[in-house]
């Protein structure tokens, strides 16, 4: 299928309804409508993206840093850094989260020195590992260096993504000191800004925390990038489960009314395919069951007492055999509904 889609760019089909921009070399943000979470206040909505994991270590540590603020993010890995690093289980982990992953190519090589051809089967065999392992091929991609023209574009939108470029890039990789990047970080920030960095340097563990301190202080909100949530995730997540495996699921929207935090989503166990799966909140006490899921896999949980205003995290507990629960994330109730088609 990719090499039938390169060679139909090259004889000049299927040309158009690509967005450019002159910025594209830089990764600056294609102009694409709906890419990016834009609310129009000002403090409103930063985008956190990480390229070129996963890592054993330092992706983990990074997810539970952000659920201690409530933040999402999205993940660009490297297709070759998928199959020996991580499986179904760590993937699903990430995406129950609340986070987005997208396609970074499979051996980060310069698109635009490449072939279409090898341009299409890059994309597309990094596509499918992502597919082997979330259930879904990825909506989004990041070119590597952000090198990327219209014909990359043209290409990677014939395998259904759309490019997520950045609009501040602190190079941590190049071992900077941290308080130079949060101030440049804080001079670039805006309504929709898209920060790039790495899980897999200790030095970005650093970088997020700050951020995350001080931004959450600030009073914005971390989202993932909207255009990286795929067609029919819910779906092609639960296919992926079998009996024995852990729980998936998603938290979609989470808001506050009368002093309470509501929280509606779904979940589902294949070892309780009828539904009734229970989900808790983790409080100081301990983990409390708020409720179960429908017939549908569907909840709605209600936190009484929240606590001094931080995150809500809730967790699906495993039906199945002895296994661990799933997180679905920490949430704050400023969020918005995410709409999952």
């Amino acid at each position: 299928a990719a090499l039938m889609l390169a060679a139909a760019l090259l004889t000049g089909a299927g040309t158009g309804g690509v967005a450019s921009t002159a910025a594209a070399a830089t990764g600056d943000p294609l102009d694409v409508p709906g890419l990016y979470e834009v609310t129009g206040r000002d403090p409103g909505v930063v985008h956190l993206t990480f390229d070129d994991g996963p890592d054993q270590m330092f992706t983990p540590l990074l997810l539970d840093l952000l659920d201690g603020y409530g933040a999402k993010a999205s993940f660009f890995p490297l297709g070759r850094n998928l199959e020996p690093r991580w499986g179904g289980d760590e993937v699903q982990d990430l995406l129950s989260r609340g986070h987005t992953v997208g396609n970074h190519s499979l051996d980060h090589r310069r698109m635009t020195d490449m072939h279409p051809w090898a341009v299409a089967a890059d994309l597309d065999t990094a596509s499918a590992l992502i597919q082997s392992l979330a259930g879904f091929r990825p909506a989004c991609f990041r070119a590597p260096y952000g090198d990327h023209d219209d014909l990359v574009d043209l290409v990677a939108s014939g395998l259904g993504m759309v490019h997520v470029g950045w609009t501040a890039d602190p190079q941590e990789w190049r071992d900077p000191w941290v308080p130079v990047v949060l101030a440049y970080l804080t001079g670039e920030r805006h309504d929709g800004s898209v920060i790039l960095l790495h899980d897999r340097k200790w030095l970005t563990l650093h970088i997020v925390t700050e951020v995350l301190e001080a931004f959450s202080a600030a009073g914005w909100r971390f989202e993932a990038v909207a255009a990286c949530r795929a067609d029919g995730q819910r779906r092609d997540r639960m296919a992926t489960r079998g009996p024995g495996d852990v729980p998936v699921g998603l938290v979609e929207r989470a808001w506050s009314s009368d002093g309470a935090v509501h929280l509606s989503g779904w979940a589902f166990d294949a070892d309780l395919a009828v539904g009734g799966l229970e989900i808790l909140v983790a409080t100081a006490a301990g983990p409390t069951v708020l409720g179960a899921t429908s017939g549908d896999h569907d909840f709605r949980v209600i936190v009484g007492d929240a606590g001094p205003g931080g995150p809500v995290c809730l967790w699906a507990r495993n039906a199945g055999r002895e296994r661990h629960d799933t997180s679905l994330g920490c949430h704050l109730p400023e969020l918005v509904a995410v709409e999952q088609r």
